[in-house]
């Protein structure tokens, strides 16, 4: 991205006579590169903190260390979670995690058990309106639980690198 924006500007720099544009086009162009590329893959503000929340625990969880992956079935964001979770348990098979799909019906279970390899759990929960309170309406909801009891909970664009680090540091 840096070689482009230098490409770019030198390029323009000789065929402009005022400094006034030139400047402005240099600006310009050597922002453009960087612009295209944030766009297309930007930084998650996961990545730089770890801003959880601990909702009131309305509902049992296992004993064990579990990440409960709260769903809904028509959420395309939560289906994107599929891959990375699939990823996240093919490198430390040890990990337990678990989808909790908030849905009436039982056809969303295949839907998600089809998609996510054999070790991770999916679930259908009885009361809709406690696991929305839960996930304070936001999904995905990743929650982490330990000895029956909520630890932390992130919302999709929070569980980023230090949650994860967090998640797996405490499964050692």
């Amino acid at each position: 991205m840096v070689l482009l924006g230098f490409i770019l500007i030198y390029t323009f720099h000789s065929r402009i006579q005022q400094k006034v544009k030139k400047w402005i086009l240099m600006s310009i162009l050597g922002v453009l590169p960087f612009a295209v590329y944030f766009s297309i893959n930007p930084i998650y503000q996961g990545d730089f903190g770890n801003k959880h929340f601990q909702p009131k625990q309305l509902e049992t969880f296992p004993r064990k260390l579990t990440l409960s992956v709260v769903v809904l079935p028509g959420c395309p964001y939560c289906h994107e979670t599929i891959s990375f979770m699939n990823d996240l348990i093919s490198r430390k098979p040890k990990l337990c995690i678990r989808y909790v799909v908030v849905s009436e019906s039982m056809a969303p279970l295949s839907l998600f058990s089809s998609k996510l390899d054999k070790r991770i759990s999916v679930i259908r929960v009885k009361n809709l309106k406690n696991w929305i309170i839960m996930s304070q309406g936001g999904f995905p909801c990743m929650m982490m639980s330990e000895q029956g009891k909520i630890i932390y909970a992130w919302e999709n664009d929070f569980f980023g690198v230090r949650a994860i680090d967090d998640y797996l540091g405490r499964n050692n």
